[in-house]
């Protein structure tokens, strides 16, 4: 099947490695059981034995479930064993009816969660009539069934709980074993909640809505990155039946991904006709103010927001259709979250030459000798013309300090603003007792402007368009009592696009640019420590991934096994442009480096005479901003829940993935392959080491081809056995245990990345010698422009100049493998009372082959006994010379591979109290250690390495995400009627009654971080290394005693650290660690019964109830004029929201 793009080009939707992956015989064989049904995601199980008074087993019980919540009925017997499994039962409430003639029916109460897997037991009693016992109870609290760890958050609970944007992902940390920041009320938009669970990376999350996979393969992240990848959508809290957060242990019908596995799904229309109309506002006058700015006397940020709606659902044909509704609006104008707090250089009110050379004379750059001379006569050109250039508005484009003093110095906040449409229409039809088919769509645009990108000063932000679509259709066949099969297709879509804001054009400031032509525009420059300005590094693009799922289950209950076979497809078709690194960006190491902006040459010749330039990093790129890639996964699993005996029960099975490699369907992509290069000769060049794909449109003669995956490995050995168990101690003790491989889904910054290389794209990234000829007036090399692409990569023997530069690429490692995580545990759970459940146990992962983005031309210290490439000494001056890889800048080539790997050991403790005299909670702490040599982004799984990318283990120490101590309460209680007297009144009834409180308590470790120096490490070339210790100084000296407030100048000993020099430094990854975090959220809800089917709530809502303050993490970097001191805060200030809501 092909189709065509409007450019004319062919887009073959099966085109690369998966065609050639059916050559396999093991591949092939799991297509052709494609017919074979997998796990959706969407269902329950209940499950049980049934007994008679003297505890003997009774077989050819009727059992019957009647759906409460759902229009659905099902029935089987049970066997000779006197057991009995109900299979894909939909998420909500049960009674279930025991009947066998001789005896009185038995009615239980059930309640099945999405994924779970419950017992309800019966025991029968003799009886000649017909008689009906009902027992009052809610079903069993110890999860006899399951060995996985995780919990179901139903609609009351996401109801009920205080949710600052009404977003689903902030109640994912409830469990044990989950570590976030905190929630920031006060973000832009959704406010999706990134979380790290057992371990695992923030990017190694599944989440299922309405079982079609929801994450966003561009980037793997729930949330918006504000950069053109849209995130997880996230239906209206009155629109959710329930979803289940599985932390670890899960079985074989689950994969994608190594970290939590997420299923959400909708509601569906029932026979009685219901639904609610809502209004929740909030505004700025209700807020407190955030610390910073009250610090620099500003007024606090606007934050207003209306979210708005109602949900209908109902029959359409009773007994046999039902429908279901939803619409929610969002409308916010954002102040807190689009603030920025710096600290300003003292900039004059007057910035003519003469007035900054009296204010900043004798201010060298960071490496000294040249200062600013005291008449402002040695100022550069370029940074006299943007300090004094103006926005249309008179406002200057480098703004000066609110306040005098050291830290923060500047506040501002500029009302980003955020629109949501969001809708969903579900639709069920009865074909008969034996068929349900299932239609739904979820849709959502949201404009949004956001006044922030990568500049931190206002004037540089930037317009988005996201919009979401997932579509499914379910259908479930009931063959008998012990067959049952579901097939679903779905398609998601996330999409988004960025546009830059503001257009100053390079000849304003006088600066100059290979492709001015095609961009005109200034570039990001970055002022370590001061201020950013100029366009977003990740802005001008657009992404646009399309996810295409199929996916069937059958379930066999036969004797005591419930067996299940099943199988999945998913087509990603992601395509996205990038203009983002064409305009460049700059980074220079102070103040005072942007004042000069020279070359390193000789003050003679116009140079600062250090051999470095001021501008510490110069990266520019060219070429053709667009990709189409493809990629296609597959699974097959067979599952087997095993009841040995009536205390034993064993989870057991097997799971295959096939994670395919993206291919771009034009054959664009290029590569740099180490094995075949050779160094250019001395004053020559070479092209030894660059490959083409085979299917390129516009190949090069004479350079080699090689497959459009680019990686050799093809991922057809990704066998995960999962094995789990639970064995009941006694009637209320329960051991639950398991071990499983999980293989971790790449996301598509594979394919981005791998965009960013040659032939169809060039980079330079320059530093250190390599950059030496670098200044504000002409700080980039010359490159081909995008028309000229492709272009014949070539690689110039030093010394580099602008017409042959040192290039910088993106290369993936031919031997890429897929990651996965090894995962065990064991739990004891004990049924304290009979609404209360006490559960502890130890969870330990290790994550293997997992991806990292490494610099692998960082220069090799030689010696007279080792030389490299004829180098016999170490200096900053000979980098270039002493690499692997000649023709590359030190920091300019970097692999994406999957060399890192994890570990993480936790012990984990949690208290669940179900609904009972109106209180519910459940309290969870989670005492543990992540360790990695790399945590990854929140966005990017090729995260770069923070230190020697030579030496991995060096950079070994706790993950970025690690939180020693984690503790989470979340609760709910109706409060009595009180009043006093007043209550018996007909006015007091109504308003003495009715009332709940809710929350959300959170304490937690701060993050940890490392102390840096982008100067360091010279003799390698890179800028990547860490500070070293003092002479003396230990990890304990550098820790200060006292409140954090007391610290926010100076948190830490910053004499215990020293400039890294030459080497890189000897101080340990993320050594250190922030300010502890905690935060209250509590809602006050009043329910008011208006009318027999119409009842009202009113709620007010407390984000950060008790207005805590928590500070962020310190600036680490040992060069910056901020080193030790917080700027920012976690979180938010106080913020109320109100709320009305009605339901019919």
């Amino acid at each position: 099947m092909t189709r065509t793009t409007p450019g004319g080009h062919s887009w073959n939707l099966l085109r690369g490695s998966f065609m050639s992956s059916l050559r396999n015989p093991l591949f092939a064989f799991v297509c052709a059981s494609a017919a074979m049904p997998l796990f959706a995601q969407t269902t329950g199980t209940i499950t049980g034995i049934v007994t008679d008074s003297s505890k003997a087993v009774v077989p050819a019980v009727s059992v019957v479930a009647h759906g409460k919540t759902a229009d659905v009925q099902r029935t089987t017997i049970t066997n000779q064993a006197g057991e009995y499994t109900l299979a894909f039962l939909p998420p909500g409430s049960y009674e279930l009816e025991f009947r066998l003639k001789g005896f009185a029916t038995i009615v239980e109460q059930a309640t099945v969660g999405v994924t779970e897997r419950i017992a309800v037991n019966a025991a029968l009693t003799p009886s000649s009539v017909s008689e009906r016992v009902e027992v009052n109870a809610s079903g069993a609290l110890l999860q006899t069934e399951s060995a996985a760890l995780g919990r179901v958050v139903s609609d009351t609970a996401i109801k009920q709980l205080p949710l600052s944007s009404r977003n689903f992902t902030q109640l994912l940390t409830l469990s044990p074993g989950t570590s976030s920041q905190l929630n920031n009320a006060g973000a832009l938009g959704r406010g999706t909640q990134i979380i790290s669970s057992q371990g695992a990376r923030t990017t190694s999350n599944a989440i299922y809505i309405d079982g079609v996979d929801a994450q966003n393969i561009h980037t793997n992240s729930s949330a918006d990155n504000g950069v053109g990848s849209n995130g997880v959508m996230t239906p209206s809290p009155d629109a959710i039946q329930e979803f289940k957060v599985q932390t670890a242990l899960y079985d074989a019908q689950s994969g994608r991904s190594g970290g939590a596995s997420i299923a959400l799904i909708t509601k569906s229309g029932t026979n009685q006709l219901h639904g609610s109309a809502f209004e929740f506002f909030r505004n700025t006058v209700l807020n407190a103010n955030s610390f910073f700015f009250n610090a620099a006397r500003q007024p606090r940020p606007v934050l207003a927001q209306n979210q708005f709606g109602g949900t209908i659902g109902g029959p359409i044909v009773r007994n046999k259709t039902f429908f279901f509704l939803s619409y929610q609006g969002t409308r916010q104008r954002n102040g807190l979250s689009a603030s920025q707090t710096l600290s300003l250089p003292q900039i004059p009110l007057d910035r003519s030459a003469a007035s900054l050379g009296r204010a900043f004379a004798g201010l060298t750059g960071s490496r000294g000798t040249l200062a600013i001379a005291a008449n402002g006569s040695n100022i550069n050109p370029v940074a006299l013309a943007l300090l004094n250039l103006k926005f249309p508005d008179g406002s200057y484009i480098v703004p000066s300090p609110q306040i005098g003093g050291r830290g923060v110095n500047y506040a501002v906040s500029v009302p980003a603003t955020f629109v949501e449409d969001q809708g969903i229409a579900n639709f069920d039809h009865q074909f008969s007792d034996n068929n349900h088919l299932a239609v739904k769509a979820l849709l959502a645009d949201q404009p949004t402007y956001r006044p922030f990108g990568s500049a931190n000063v206002p004037g540089f932000g930037s317009t988005q368009d996201f919009k979401g679509r997932i579509f499914t259709l379910t259908d479930t066949q009931t063959f008998s009592g012990s067959m049952v099969n579901e097939a679903r297709f779905g398609v998601s879509r996330v999409l988004g696009v960025v546009v830059p804001q503001n257009v100053i054009p390079l000849s304003a400031i006088g600066m100059q640019r290979f492709n001015s032509s095609e961009y005109p525009d200034i570039p990001l420059i970055n002022v370590t420590g001061a201020f950013a300005i100029g366009y977003d590094v990740n802005g001008d693009q657009g992404v646009f991934p399309t996810a295409w799922n199929y996916a069937d289950t059958f379930s066999l209950v036969k004797s005591r096994h419930e067996i299940r076979i099943g199988t999945e497809a998913r087509r990603y078709d992601d395509n996205y442009y990038s203009r983002n690194r064409y305009r460049g960006s700059l980074t220079l190491p102070t103040f005072g480096d942007f004042l000069l902006g020279r070359a390193g040459t000789a003050t003679s010749a116009g140079g600062n005479g250090t051999g470095f330039s001021n501008i510490n990093t110069a990266s520019v790129a060219s070429g053709i901003p667009d990709g189409a890639d493809r990629i296609t996964d597959l699974a097959l699993f067979v599952q087997d829940n095993w009841k040995v005996s009536s205390r034993l029960t064993l989870n057991y099975g097997l799971r295959w993935d096939y994670l395919g490699w993206p291919v771009d369907a034009f054959g664009r992509r290029g590569n740099f392959d180490y094995r075949l290069y050779q160094p250019p000769p001395p004053g020559g060049s070479t092209s030894a080491g660059f490959v083409q794909s085979t299917t390129a449109e516009n190949p090069l003669p004479g350079l080699p081809k090689v497959n459009p995956r680019l990686v050799g490995h093809e991922p057809n050995r990704n066998l995960a056995p999962r094995f789990g168990f639970g064995y009941r101690l006694t009637d209320k003790l329960l051991l639950r245990g398991g071990y499983g491989i999980y293989y971790d889904r790449l996301s598509n910054q594979l394919g981005l990345l791998t965009s960013q290389s040659a032939p169809n794209y060039l980079r330079t990234d320059l530093t250190g010698t390599a950059n030496v000829a670098s200044t504000l007036q002409d700080p980039f090399p010359v490159l081909p422009l995008s028309t000229q692409f492709p272009v014949l990569p070539v690689l110039y023997s030093p010394p580099y100049t602008n017409d042959h530069p040192a290039l910088g690429l993106n290369s993936v490692d031919p031997n890429l493998r897929t990651p996965y995580l090894q995962q065990w545990g064991l739990n004891i759970q004990w049924q304290a009372m009979n609404q209360t459940l006490v559960e502890v146990g130890y969870v330990g992962t290790k994550g293997t082959s997992l991806p990292d983005r490494r610099a692998i031309n960082q220069a090799i210290l030689a010696s007279p006994s080792a030389p490299i490439n004829g180098i016999t000494t170490n200096t900053s001056a000979n980098t270039s010379l002493r690499v692997p890889f000649v023709g590359f800048s030190p920091s300019g080539l970097l692999a994406e591979e999957t060399a890192s790997d994890s570990r993480y050991n936790s012990l984990q403790a949690s208290v669940t109290r179900r609904f009972s005299h109106g209180l519910r909670f459940l309290a969870s702490y989670t005492f543990s250690k992540a360790l990695d040599d790399i945590s990854g982004g929140m966005t990017s799984i090729f995260a770069e390495i923070p230190g020697d990318e030579g030496n991995l283990p060096s950079n070994k120490g706790v993950s970025d995400f690690d939180r020693t101590h984690r503790f989470v309460l979340n609760f709910g209680y109706e409060i009595p009627a009180w009043g006093f007297g007043w209550n018996q009144t007909a006015l007091g009834k109504r308003f003495f009654s009715g009332w709940e409180v809710s929350g959300v308590v959170i304490a937690q470790s701060g993050t940890p971080f490392s102390v840096t120096d982008s100067g360091g490490a010279a003799f390698y070339g890179t800028s990547n290394s860490r500070a070293s210790f003092a002479a003396g100084a230990t990890l304990q000296s550098a820790e200060l005693s006292g409140s954090v407030e007391s610290r926010l100048n100076k948190y830490f000993n910053t004499g215990a650290f020293v400039r890294a020099g030459n080497y890189f430094g000897n101080a340990g990854r993320n050594i250190l660690r922030g300010p502890g975090q905690r935060n209250v959220d509590l809602a006050i809800n009043k329910h008011i019964r208006v009318t027999e089917g119409l009842n009202a709530e009113f709620r007010t809502e407390f984000f950060n109830a008790f207005n805590v303050v928590n500070f962020a993490s310190p600036s680490g970097s040992i060069t910056s004029t901020n080193f030790g001191a917080i700027t920012a805060t976690e979180g938010n200030p106080r913020v109320i929201q109100l709320a009305l809501r009605l339901a019919f």
